[in-house]
């Protein structure tokens, strides 16, 4: 399967059973770039709570279509090393689930092909 067919198939679930949420980069104290996205949100299960995970933190799936669509993050990388994709969110970046801001703890892009297709976000809040 190709990049293009991985993103697709995310995509065609994300519509089906996903919710919208807002990923937001802050820029500085009273600027944010935002970008509306398409997530599956999840709790973390029993076994990562006796890990040590706490039960206000979740787990996300986000596809990169809108991400692309929509140039997110823009050029406004304060604080961004260019050696990173600076679309795949970081631990100063936000995002908002059922009206609640939550803070970024982890993620973990995949990559086909040298392509993004998918971001497995850790959030907390």
């Amino acid at each position: 399967m190709n990049a293009a067919q991985h993103i697709a198939d995310l995509d065609a679930a994300l519509a089906e059973d996903g919710e919208d949420v807002t990923l937001r980069r802050p820029i500085s104290t009273s600027v944010n770039v935002d970008v509306t996205c398409r997530a599956f949100v999840r709790a973390v299960g029993a076994d990562e709570i006796a890990a040590g995970i706490t039960q206000d933190t979740s787990n996300v799936i986000i596809s990169p279509t809108e991400i692309n669509a929509e140039g997110w993050p823009g050029d406004n990388l304060t604080g961004v090393s260019e050696l990173l994709d600076r679309r795949v969110p970081n631990t100063r970046d936000q995002i908002v689930i059922a009206g609640k801001t939550r803070q970024v703890i982890a993620a973990a892009p995949i990559y086909v092909a040298g392509e993004l297709v998918r971001i497995s976000l850790r959030v907390k809040g």
